[in-house]
């Protein structure tokens, strides 16, 4: 269950692979086209070591590995859901990349997102187990805990680990190890429709900057228009962590939910279901119902990737030619950005470690990144691509305004996680203490603290069985 909501909310805070992906169909900047992709996926268990012996025991703490390349090796290249809008992309990618490395075969493999659980599980225990694969960051750190997966610390060099921003590389990080390199992903944006702001006797020009401004537009815009002033995309776990609540000890042992801060945030939350400020249906809805409610003209604005404009475009141009774009209200000045990734990581059971790290590495490094954003409305996760012209040049039209602010807030994104397995299990209580909490069937102060004491207890049997 709350793999089906964390899912969703990828979806919907646009922060999102998948949903960016495919929802476009076009693209930047009139550039190409692209259109359905990934997700996440995965779990397992092996070993943890490379049975075989050849590669992978160099621990390079920095520089590059002085090791001569094999010969004739073949890595087997997992993605979720990429083919067939991006085959010229990947196939382009891995082409180039045998071309620089002579005696190396890429075979790509894409499955949908559904499948990719069962068919790597399958695989390793078989032991054909691929050599690099595409996963989320939840699944990463499910299989990372059962030592299925190169720790990148120890493997990868310096120089590979060093191309990516910090907080995303440490985004699947447990102890002080790391189990991918991050690839692409979405952050939500602020979107507004010009023509509601101006009927509400709002100034277009001066969208809210923090939530609070948010609100008492929100207020406004009802009471002068009828219409609501937003709708929540709630991800329980992200805000509360995003807004300064630790959920997790640093030893991984104790749950840190019920604080002054955590208690603040639920009541503003359930302030706006109590006052109507936010439609009731809204509370428990899925990803779609915000773009929908939007692209009708019933809501002013829309938090969300900036690919769902494509969305917009097409079903309601009007509203599209309307609409202005901002960056995102803020939790908490200066703080970060939930950012769900997609990761590339190389499974202990591969017998090509380090053949496989490099190919992880160059399929998300600067220039392969750079590629794929100009092919969709995606972000990447190395300082060098998000720094190109690229991001900070464009038309002045709704989607070209949302990538350049999108990419002005990677410096700020960052993949939330408890950095545990089985990360779901801990979560669920929270996600449907909050529901209820919404739904004013659980005061804030109830929902905390039974909530608090819930997740503590699937967290001290996940922890009692090692």
């Amino acid at each position: 269950m709350g793999n089906v909501r964390r899912l969703a909310s990828i979806a919907v805070v646009g922060s999102m692979a998948v949903a960016m992906l495919s929802a476009c169909g076009n693209s930047n900047d009139g550039k190409t086209n692209a259109n359905t992709p990934n997700t996440n996926t995965g779990d397992t268990n092996a070993s943890g070591t490379n049975a075989t012996g050849t590669n992978t025991t160099g621990t390079n703490t920095g520089g590059t590995t002085a090791e001569t390349p094999k010969k004739d090796v073949t890595l087997n290249f997992w993605t979720i859901s990429l083919s067939p809008n991006f085959d010229d992309y990947v196939n382009a990618r891995i082409k180039k990349y045998q071309d620089e490395h002579p005696g190396i075969t890429v075979k790509w493999t894409d499955l949908p997102y559904g499948s990719m659980e069962n068919k790597l599980l399958t695989s390793i225990a078989g032991g054909n187990s691929p050599d690099v694969v595409n996963l989320n960051t939840g699944m990463t750190l499910t299989l990372a805990a059962k030592n299925a997966l190169v720790d990148l610390n120890k493997e990868a060099t310096e120089e590979q680990r060093s191309i990516y921003f910090p907080d995303l590389y440490n985004s699947t990080k447990l102890g002080e190890s790391a189990y991918a390199f991050p690839w692409y992903f979405g952050l939500s944006v602020f979107m507004y429709n010009k023509k509601i702001y101006e009927e509400a006797g709002l100034d277009p020009n001066k969208p809210p900057v923090t939530l609070d401004e948010l609100k008492q537009q929100a207020i406004q815009i009802k009471a002068k228009t009828g219409k609501y002033g937003f709708t929540l995309v709630s991800n329980p776990p992200a805000d509360l962590y995003f807004s300064g609540v630790p959920m997790i000890s640093d030893d991984k042992k104790k749950i840190i939910l019920n604080t002054p801060e955590a208690l603040a945030w639920a009541k503003w939350n359930k302030a706006l279901y109590d006052e109507g400020v936010i439609p009731k249906d809204s509370v428990g809805a899925d990803a779609n119902y915000a773009t929908d409610k939007y692209q009708g003209g019933q809501i002013a604005t829309l938090t969300t990737g900036a690919n769902f404009l494509n969305r917009v475009k097409t079903n309601a141009k009007d509203v599209y030619d309307n609409t202005l774009v901002a960056k995102m209200p803020a939790k908490k000045e200066g703080g970060n950005y939930q950012a769900s990734l997609m990761d590339v990581v190389v499974p202990t059971m591969s017998k090509n470690h380090k053949e496989a790290i490099d190919f992880a590495n160059y399929i998300t490094n600067d220039e392969s990144q750079l590629e794929f954003c100009k092919v969709v409305n995606i972000l990447p996760s190395t300082k060098k691509a998000a720094a190109d012209p690229f991001f900070t040049q464009g038309g002045d039209d709704p989607e070209s305004k949302a990538k350049i602010i999108a990419a002005s807030m990677v410096g700020q994104a960052k993949d939330f996680t408890l950095g545990i397995k089985d990360e779901s299990k801990v979560l669920d209580p929270l996600w449907k203490g909050w529901t209820k909490m919404m739904l004013g069937q659980q005061s804030p102060e109830d929902m905390l603290k039974t909530a608090e004491a819930e997740m503590q207890k699937q967290l001290d049997a996940i922890n009692a069985e090692g």
